[in-house]
């Protein structure tokens, strides 16, 4: 029986309106996996139970900043946009789905948000970082890589990279202290975290965009049909 996967989604203010929506490269990869894409829009987080019983694994997108309030934060200078009602309800599905070991996957933000649930905080911006940093909000076209990540053994990422992976890189804030129980598995040549794994639950993320690179690198789809299995 092909695995259900719930797939959190980006919001836009349009006409005063916001509308709810997802890029198709996430539901082709999750397809191309075996499993069958539910999107998740937020709910009263008194009826997420009810989103989580319908879905075998939990997807959480890219998408804008996440409010520094969070992680006891005041906002800098170069914080970006963010969206406080989707932080509270996107950081409730997550707690929500790992007390019922729901398999997890972050991609860019997810891997943000996912840190900040468990006790993490974030650079809001790359220059806040002590060292010197490469391009991560990259001038290339979205299914090419722009850099490379130095992969950890025993990691998730290992049995289908090894130690090096090239990666497409679209962000500007990143992982600073790692949440309760993380553990990072992947790291950009300049020290940001790329990969991160939760040392006893089955929760995996990453910093860059895989469904953009599927159609021409297989080791992207490959993290895709990973987590599915595992779903």
């Amino acid at each position: 029986m092909k695995k259900r996967i719930g797939i959190t989604c980006s919001e836009e203010l349009q006409n005063d309106k916001y509308i709810h929506f997802i890029k198709q490269d996430y539901l082709q990869a999750i397809i191309a996996a075996q499993g069958i894409p539910v999107l998740l829009p937020p709910v009263p987080i008194k009826d997420i139970d009810m989103q989580l019983d319908m879905i075998d694994g939990l997807m959480i997108i890219g998408g804008c900043d996440v409010n520094p309030l969070l992680y006891h934060e005041n906002p800098l200078p170069l914080l970006g946009e963010t969206d406080y009602p989707r932080d509270l309800y996107e950081i409730a599905l997550i707690k929500k789905a790992t007390q019922k070991n729901i398999p997890i996957f972050g991609v860019c933000r997810g891997l943000q948000v996912i840190n900040v649930a468990f006790g993490g905080t974030l650079y809001q911006d790359l220059s806040y970082a002590p060292q010197k940093i490469l391009l991560h909000s990259q001038k290339e076209r979205r299914e090419c890589a722009s850099h490379t990540i130095n992969i950890q053994e025993n990691s998730f990422l290992y049995p289908i990279f090894q130690d090096r992976g090239y990666v497409n890189s679209f962000h500007h804030q990143a992982i600073d202290r790692l949440g309760k129980g993380l553990k990072a598995v992947a790291y950009s040549e300049d020290q940001m975290i790329e990969a991160i794994e939760h040392i006893s639950l089955p929760i995996t993320a990453v910093q860059f965009h895989p469904e953009d690179m599927c159609k021409t690198d297989q080791k992207m789809q490959e993290i895709f049909n990973q987590f599915v299995a595992k779903c």
